[in-house]
């Protein structure tokens, strides 16, 4: 007789309530999101990861299987990332009637990953932006560091900056991934991450066109961030990706760190990583409330409000809700 068969019936001591005191982190707890077998407790600055018995030992081998509850990132409900992909989105999905089945587990399992993408190129930029400010900031203050010969030396560089740059494009690439997929879950098209071949997919779905315009809209932002990553990736003749690091210009002045694809015009990482962020949120937001305004049933008057004024413990931006003046 298997273990588990032996405790059929039979309560053990895993089976009893759990209790899990989250003392880490500011204040209380925000919100919550169920997710692929855990669930996310949000303080303001602390995400934990919490596990059940059931979730880690499933075939009931370990009668005294226990709850495990771990800081899973040092961001939480205050971040935008979390607020207005996962949480916003969560949010919009369980006021939402549709006029039809939708996997509503499939789409936060893929804001969730969107949501981890975009927090790991947080995290990159952060270090990168605060990295390329100490150095301008001292630069100002007290000019180029230079010998007795007159060279600038040691000349300011960012410290691993190629390989910083390598890991946000990895990871800004999976968050438009991510993003593309999206509408294979609510029309039924074929799932593709190419978000270039979007277009002529939601071209086949009548309820899908009126978000055409954003995607078009919006495809020359996705493309740029796509091909510096694709050409650093996969260079073609004549075109790679350029990362360069602080340099000193022929008529003298430095330049910040650049990034871009050979023949194009060179743009600031840390400026650009920051921005990408924001377009990236924007579009994981905006893609989700396209979608689902396209499939809400039509027996109700739904419509999409500004949350305001915005609760900076959890800067959702928008809110579903039933138009009651109709």
């Amino acid at each position: 007789m298997t273990a588990a068969s032996a405790s059929e019936g039979k309560r053990l001591p895993r089976d009893a309530a759990g209790h899990i005191e989250l003392t880490e982190g500011m204040g209380g707890i925000i919100a919550m999101c169920s997710c692929d077998g855990f669930l996310e407790v949000y303080k303001q600055d602390l995400t934990y990861r919490i596990q059940t018995p059931e979730t880690i030992d499933p075939d009931r081998t370990n009668p005294h299987a226990r709850f495990v509850a771990a800081v899973a990132a040092n961001v939480g409900s205050s971040n935008p990332i979390v607020a207005r992909v996962l949480l916003q989105g969560q949010e919009i999905l369980n006021g939402a009637v549709f006029d039809r089945p939708i996997d509503k587990q499939a789409v936060i399992r893929e804001l969730h990953a969107i949501k981890e993408a975009l927090l790991a190129c947080h995290k990159v930029a952060e270090r990168v932006v605060s990295h390329v400010a100490r150095v301008v900031d001292d630069g100002e203050k007290q000019g180029l560091p230079g010998d007795e010969r007159g060279a600038l030396n040691p000349f300011p560089q960012v410290l691993d900056l190629d390989a910083d740059a390598t890991t946000f494009l990895i990871h800004a690439k999976r968050a438009i991934r991510r993003i593309s997929q999206l509408p294979s879950i609510f029309f039924s098209i074929p799932g593709d991450s190419d978000f270039d071949h979007l277009l002529k997919r939601l071209a086949k779905v009548a309820s899908a066109r009126p978000m055409m315009k954003f995607v078009r809209d919006n495809a020359p932002g996705i493309r740029y961030l796509s091909e510096l990553r694709n050409f650093q990736e996969h260079p073609k003749k004549g075109r790679h990706t350029m990362i360069d690091n602080f340099k000193v210009l022929p008529n003298g002045s430095v330049a910040v760190p650049m990034w871009y694809v050979s023949g194009e015009t060179p743009r600031p990482v840390a400026a650009e990583m920051r921005q990408a962020i924001e377009f990236l949120i924007m579009m994981a937001e905006a893609m989700l409330i396209h979608l689902v305004m396209a499939c809400v049933t039509k027996k109700f008057p739904f419509i999409i409000q500004p949350i305001e004024p915005v609760d900076p413990t959890n800067p959702m931006k928008y809110r579903i809700s039933v138009d009651i003046w109709v």
